[in-house]
């Protein structure tokens, strides 16, 4: 066909200066062309046709398309013709004349090459009868040829946690899951970013199989298996040629390898290096095997063919590793490197672990290559991949060890190849996670045309728990230009730290972005779409709780399960258990606990844990919470996890807290400030000290606290705090300026916390405006609100953000004169809180009812629980809740007519609240030597009747008073009492 010859028995094109092997399936397309030329053939008949019986996506078409043009050469591209949504004509210029020919062995191939072992038995100088190895080993059969398809992936039943580790034997009978998404070994490799909240996805890959090309510059090299995919035995040879010439590129800065779904997913962007690899017994000669080589070389194909006995396959692969390196970067033709130091036994067990490997099955990989170092300890690669293993496993001690012996192994190599080493070994010390993302910072610099080193240098510093680090580096490269794999890399990483900065609008708006492109990429990218997904479901119920779309969980299980990620899939539908009330035992969660402890999946074991006591917690069982929280310490303190550790210590500082420990609490924040939290916990850990502050009547050094993370992220330039964050530190920054008498700027912080769709920090802001409507007077506006929550409250479960919330509006119903909903409030919070531990909050409820008995005039019964509320509090005493029991105090004593007692108490209480600027405080005793009928005493002369009433008109608090509270009071005895103390100190300073 014109200069074109087609062998139809090799499944060759030869052309001037170029003979080129087409997978099967490229190769069919071909003879279909063939047979109907000049004739439209639509994309669903040529899927039904090429795949018969098979489920395959339209991108598998569009791959083989671009294949098939690749071969054909550059000026022929044009005879296959694209009809826009339509489909293909073959328009070849000549007729096609069917040819006779001899059959041709290796030697008579153009640029082929058939070399062996110097100690190889002698044999046919012509080389391999490569016609014989071709139909039995390569595969004339379609389905053993399948090349690009992907078979379905079986599931695992997840209630058997046994098979979480399985056997060497196991892991050598196991089906092949997924033949034709092989993906290249990509080993300048890290695990995506393990999260505060915890995204199963980010604990199992090396480098990610779709690990990005960088554009113009780099060499793009992608190896596709064509041999027989269902004979382990024929094969063996060809994965570990796979493993180990993967391994010698990818650690080159200027190579990037590809995978299968690379090249489905960018048929138009990628133009790469194909090296098909294939290996077999030679026929009519059993103890003899063949390992090849096929691509385009810098002198146009290249077919490389080594020969050897079974004990020289190693050999026979380390050899060919190095021509067909030489051949793809002649740059590197004399570079140092290991030999591959591994018997032909080891190997074959190995490339079954490598499999396993390859699919970011950590599991199994790890036990599979830890039998194969039993053999053979000194094989390097196998000790590099085992650590890698074991890094995403969470075991980061013996992965260290084995990355030690990795290096001192894989020995010698060039300066800049150790240097993408050093980055690695330091990848997998979870201690180091900072210094990590420095390494691949520098050779991101080094080298910017390989974009895989700035993603590895994002993933650390998110890794390392500074997302707002990883989102600056992702700003220094313009990622939409790039291919669509390296997109999708892109916006999966953006939503993981956008998850980390609690942004979910952000999120949504990334995850659907990558899932939609991987949608469109097709097979190879499930697990990348399903990652999408799930990051998609967790921020959705995150933001709306039950109301969110649950499906998302499923399909997102479904393609873990058919990525051959059974572990994620489970994890999928744990997480979406999770993200509800639980609902009695869980036998999906116990067999994810069981697989991830037996299988060491040490980071997914942690989150889960950790996600599972906040479940608990949230549900109100707080034995079962308080144990899964020191379970989950117990495994970052054993894992090293740094990161995980300083999370869980914001956790136990909220425990700190409710339950009134406050000596501890501030002890906490110090050490965890030395740990330079960052990300949306930073945020967290500023608003708990900032609550520590307010509480104390420090409200200057809480409103600085607020601004600790938001104030460094403006010196760093990093980007701004989320939306969702910034309305949640909007509400507390209120509550201080409140009590400083701001009520304006409380007001625009009120404006600013309820402009979100977070459900909590919309409640949150409805509990501030009823507090502002309360100090402004307005009581016939917060009435109203204050039921229509008391409601709410009562459908919430019964748990501590059920009681804080109740506390409050027991508070607020009070002083609004609704005594009666909220002692009812009170009661049931004080019973729910008698055994929880968290005694700050009982006193809180009993200092409650205290209020609302004085309310009443029900004297004894409001001392009594005054006393009990004393009892639960620490020892120096907290501002919030000495000054209501100082009121409760003074108004008691006033009943009681001790005069002197009341006046001490009052006085006291009153130079505090000026102490510490807390302006409500102040109106509110105010308020109170008006009900006393002693508005002029000379020892408060700053706070004469002109001074409380300028203090009014300038706050506008008009509904800052002790009205409520004081109104049993005994008006014309208190008057009285109040009077005569004051005469009597009169008379004693004349």
């Amino acid at each position: 066909m014109d200069d074109l010859t087609i062998d139809l028995w090799y499944r060759q094109l030869a052309s001037p200066g170029q003979t080129v092997e087409l997978p099967q399936r490229v190769f069919d397309l071909l003879q279909l062309f063939l047979a109907q030329p000049h004739t439209l053939h639509t994309r669903a008949a040529l899927l039904e046709r090429v795949w018969p019986g098979v489920v395959v996506e339209d991108a598998n078409l569009s791959q083989s398309i671009w294949m098939l043009r690749k071969a054909l050469g550059e000026p022929r591209r044009h005879w296959v013709r694209t009809l826009a949504k339509s489909g293909y004509v073959f328009e070849p210029p000549a007729p096609i004349l069917p040819l006779a020919v001899d059959d041709m062995g290796a030697a008579g191939i153009p640029g082929g090459a058939s070399t062996g072992i110097a100690d190889e038995p002698a044999r046919d100088a012509a080389g391999l009868d490569t016609e014989q190895a071709d139909a039995a080993n390569v595969g004339v059969d379609a389905q053993a040829e399948a090349g690009v398809d992907v078979p379905e992936c079986p599931a695992i039943d997840p209630a058997a946690a046994s098979a979480a580790t399985p056997s060497a034997t196991a892991l050598r009978s196991r089906p092949d899951r997924a033949s034709g998404q092989r993906r290249g070994l990509l080993i300048v490799a890290m695990a995506l970013s393990a999260l505060a909240l915890g995204i199963a996805s980010l604990f199992f890959a090396a480098k990610p199989p779709t690990s990005p090309p960088a554009p113009a510059s780099p060499i793009a090299v992608a190896m596709i298996d064509v041999g027989n995919h269902n004979n382990d035995e024929a094969r063996w040879p060809a994965t570990l040629l796979r493993a180990w010439l993967g391994w010698k590129l990818d650690a080159l800065p200027e190579v990037v390898v590809l995978t299968e779904a690379h090249l489905a997913a960018d048929t138009a962007a990628l133009s790469p290096n194909i090296v098909l690899l294939s290996s077999g017994q030679v026929t009519n000669a059993p103890d003899q095997r063949f390992v090849r080589a096929r691509f385009d070389g810098v002198d146009g194909s290249r077919q490389i063919e080594l020969r050897g006995s079974t004990a020289q396959v190693p050999q026979l692969v380390d050899e060919l590793s190095r021509q067909v390196l030489a051949e793809l970067v002649p740059a590197r033709r004399d570079e140092l490197w290991p030999a591959l130091s591994v018997d032909a036994g080891s190997a074959r067990d190995y490339a079954l672990a490598y499999e396993a490997y390859s699919q970011r099955d950590m599991s199994a990989s790890a036990t599979g290559l830890a039998s194969v170092l039993a053999q053979a300890p000194r094989f390097g690669l196998a000790h590099l991949q085992l650590a890698m293993s074991l890094a995403r496993l969470g075991q980061a001690n013996p992965a260290l060890a084995h990355m030690q012996h990795a290096r001192e192994l894989l020995s010698p190599l060039s300066a800049d190849v150790a240097w993408v080493m050093d980055a690695m070994q330091l990848s997998i010390d979870p201690q180091r996670r900072a210094e990590t993302a420095t390494a691949f910072s520098d050779l991101a610099a080094q080298y910017p045309q390989n974009l895989s080193y700035r993603l590895e240098q994002s993933r650390y510093q998110l890794r390392a728990g500074d997302p707002e680090a990883a989102l600056a580096t992702l700003s220094r490269a313009d990622w939409e230009t790039q291919p669509t794999g390296v997109r999708i890399q892109w916006l999966v990483l953006l939503a993981e730290i956008e998850m980390a900065r609690i942004n979910p609008d952000a999120v949504r708006l990334h995850a659907t972005e990558a899932e939609r492109l991987a949608h469109a990429a097709g097979q190879g990218w499930e697990h990348e779409r399903a990652t999408a997904l799930l990051l998609k479901a967790q921020s959705d119920a995150y933001q709306w709780g039950e109301l969110a779309d649950r499906s998302q969980f499923d399909e997102a299980a479904r393609l873990f399960t058919e990525a051959g990620a059974d572990i994620d899939a489970l994890h999928a539908k744990v997480t979406a258990e999770l993200s509800l009330p639980p609902s009695g035992p869980s036998a999906q969660l116990d067999s994810l606990l069981a697989q991830t402890r037996a299988g060491g999946y040490r980071s997914m074991e942690i989150q889960l844990l950790r996600r599972v006591a906040f479940q608990h917690y949230n549900a109100g069982d707080l034995v079962e919470y308080r144990k899964r929280l020191e379970q989950a310490l117990a495994c970052a303190t054993h894992a090293g996890d740094a990161v995980a550790q300083l999370s869980l210590d914001v956790s136990l500082l909220n425990e700190d807290l409710l339950a009134g420990r406050f000596s501890s609490a501030e002890e906490r924040i110090r050490r965890i400030r030395k740990g330079h939290l960052k990300g949306d916990l930073a945020t967290w850990l500023d608003q708990f000290e900032a609550f520590t502050l307010n509480i104390n009547g420090d409200y200057a050094g809480a409103l600085q606290a607020l601004d600790q993370t938001a104030q460094r992220l403006a010196r760093e330039g990093r980007a701004p705090l989320p939306a969702v964050t910034t309305a949640r530190l909007a509400c507390v920054r209120a509550d201080s300026l409140l009590a400083q008498g701001k009520l304006p700027q409380a007001r625009q912080q009120l404006a600013d916390c309820a402009d979100t769709t977070q459900p909590f920090v919309r409640d949150q802001a409805e509990g501030l405006g009823t507090a502002i409507d309360l100090l402004a007077g307005d009581t016939a506006s917060a009435v109203p609100r204050l039921r229509a929550r008391n409601a709410l409250i009562q459908a919430m479960p019964d748990a501590p953000d059920r009681w804080m919330v109740a506390l409050q509006n027991g508070y607020q119903l009070a002083r609004a004169g609704q005594l009666d909903d909220a002692e009812r409030l009170y009661s049931t919070t004080r019973a729910s809180l008698q055994k929880s531990g968290y005694d700050w909050l009982l006193a809180d409820a009993e200092i409650g009812l205290a209020e609302v008995a004085t309310a009443r005039g029900q004297w004894p019964q409001a001392r009594r629980l005054a006393d009990s509320a004393r009892r639960h509090l620490p020892d120096d005493g907290i501002w919030l809740q000495s000054q209501r029991l100082g009121q409760i105090a003074t108004l008691a004593a006033l009943a009681d007519g001790q005069r002197d007692r009341a006046h001490s108490l009052f006085t006291a209480t009153h130079a505090r609240a000026h102490a510490l600027g807390d302006v409500v405080a102040q109106m509110e005793l105010h308020s109170l030597m008006a009900a006393a009928g002693f508005p002029d005493d000379p020892l408060l002369a700053d706070c004469d009747a002109n001074a409380r009433a300028a203090q009014i008109a300038a706050t506008g608090m008009r509904g800052a008073t002790v009205d409520w509270l004081a109104r049993a009071l005994p008006q014309g005895n208190g008057r009285q009492t109040m009077a005569a103390v004051a005469s009597d100190r009169r008379g004693a300073t004349e």
